[in-house]
């Protein structure tokens, strides 16, 4: 069943991984970015990114930035660009859409936190994880923080 709903949903989503690849790797990010259906990312790797590729810092521009820029001719879906901050909200906006959504995020208290690392890398799994089982994008980002809050409640 699974493999069947991914083989139709043919999904390929872009994480920028780490400042240093925004900052050094940016004409593969734009060779890859025409096929890219979702693109996930933190905030200090999107602003290396537009340092390196000189736009605007402000959060919400870069991911309009990412959302409009073009697809590879046929691909009619929306793309869908994701920017989490921390505690801070969450930022996601589609292609087509002047609009960033920011979504809250639960602050966890300081004895909560154990350790941060890991914490992007599971909201990515978290939301792609509920993208697959055709959950609604608020679902997503919420399995996401979720995702990231059980990371950093642990080593």
């Amino acid at each position: 069943m699974c493999s069947t709903l991914m083989a139709s949903l043919q999904i390929l989503a872009l994480n920028l991984s780490a400042p240093y690849i925004a900052e050094h790797f940016t004409s593969e990010i734009h060779a890859a970015l025409p096929f890219c259906d979702i693109v996930i990312s933190n905030e200090t790797e999107a602003t290396a990114y537009a340092k390196a590729s000189n736009l605007n810092s402000d959060l919400g521009e870069i991911a309009k930035f990412f959302a409009a820029y073009p697809r590879q001719q046929g691909a009619g879906r929306n793309r869908t660009v994701v920017i989490t901050h921390g505690s801070k909200p969450t930022l996601l906006t589609q292609s087509g859409s002047s609009e960033v959504h920011r979504y809250p995020v639960h602050k966890l208290g300081d004895d909560e936190i154990v350790d941060t690392n890991g914490a992007g890398d599971a909201f990515a799994g978290g939301f792609l994880a509920a993208l697959t089982l055709e959950k609604q994008l608020v679902d997503c980002v919420e399995t996401g923080h979720r995702m990231a809050a059980n990371c950093i409640k642990q080593v």
